[in-house]
């Protein structure tokens, strides 16, 4: 995993890349929420979430 000191994106929490935003990444992406989640079903907004291709 890329670390902050070798990343070219900004210090702001928002942008960035998910080592720099210390998102984790999960196998499922709600697209309601535009976010990785750990499961089928997304724990933020209950909708159903993808599971991300390989």
């Amino acid at each position: 995993m890329a670390d902050k000191e070798n990343c070219g994106h900004d210090a702001s929490g928002q942008k960035g890349c998910a080592a720099c935003r210390r998102e984790e990444i999960f196998p499922y992406w709600c697209q309601s929420c535009q976010r990785s989640v750990p499961e089928k079903r997304c724990p933020y907004c209950g909708l159903k979430a993808q599971k991300k291709k390989d």
